[in-house]
């Protein structure tokens, strides 16, 4: 049986008839719904979940022991996205469900929330991933690079957090966590954009927790240094080389890594943890 909703052809579809479907313009979004419906379960939106952090942290925070239905949102690339809602769903058996949103776009996160809420139940968990890196200059870093930016990576934390603190106010297990990055604590040489839009991550976890803890809703910022994600593959052998060298422990951090710590600060076992910047950095801020 499929269900629609009219704006965004959100559906219900089994898992043996799920394929990749839409264009640009319209892109079906795919909510698995075989899980076990009698097992009620905060359902979390992680977003940017078709590759990198963002898909390592929707598979951990459904496989935890306090397991949790799983938005995967996507931009751009439906396959991944929607081939990880069935695995989440085959795997761990809970529900999963494939959204897309261009949340670079003004508006586009409050109606991300409103069909998700439509068409799978309200979120009271965020973990926000989605994003890219500018590398230029200050002085060649154009105006619509810096909007850009700002746009995915805060004013879209911003404008999803605000749509869902309807739903914050009526649980006390609402957790928020933005994954910010090393550059908008130590800078970015030629990434001033990026680094910028990454640390007033920062001002917003600390100003909303204080807001939020009413609720006993938990607000904290991941802050990664150097991890092996399609941001740093195309780095060349001199440059990985250099990277690190400046790294105590010697290497390149995971995504696995990341979503484990977001997966913990979703957990129940973190409920006092709330207003952070956690950098995982392999020791590069020792120096």
């Amino acid at each position: 049986m499929v269900k629609g909703h009219p704006s965004q052809a959100a559906c219900f579809l089994p898992i043996e008839k799920l394929t990749v479907a839409g264009t640009n313009r319209m892109i079906q979004n795919s909510c698995m719904n075989s899980a076990p419906e009698n097992i009620a379960r905060p359902i979390a939106l992680v977003t940017g979940a078709s590759g990198g952090i963002g898909r390592a942290c929707a598979i951990a925070l459904a496989s935890a022991k306090e397991s949790l239905d799983v938005v995967v949102h996507f931009n751009s690339s439906p396959g991944p996205a929607q081939d990880l809602a069935v695995e989440i769903t085959t795997r761990f058996g809970v529900r999963a469900c494939a959204m897309q949103s261009d949340l670079g776009k003004p508006g586009a996160a409050e109606k991300l929330i409103d069909d998700i809420t439509t068409s799978f139940g309200p979120p009271t968990m965020l973990v926000h991933a989605a994003g890219h890196i500018v590398e230029k200059p200050i002085a060649f870093t154009k105006p619509e690079e810096w909007d850009a930016l700002f746009e995915v990576h805060v004013y879209s934390a911003l404008a999803l957090t605000k749509a869902m603190a309807r739903y914050l106010r009526k649980t006390e297990r609402g957790r928020i966590v933005y994954i910010g990055s090393l550059a908008g604590r130590i800078g970015l040489g030629n990434g001033a954009a990026y680094a910028a839009a990454k640390g007033s991550l920062d001002g917003l976890c600390k100003s909303f927790a204080l807001e939020a803890a009413r609720w006993k809703t938990t607000v904290n910022v991941i802050a990664p240094g150097f991890v092996e994600t399609h941001m740093t593959q195309n780095q060349g052998p001199e440059r990985k080389a250099a990277v690190m060298h400046s790294v105590p422990l010697g290497r390149y951090g995971t995504s696995d890594e990341i979503a484990s710590l977001a997966a913990y600060l979703c957990s129940t076992g973190a409920a006092y943890v709330t207003g952070q910047t956690i950098v995982m950095d392999g020791g590069t801020m020792l120096g």
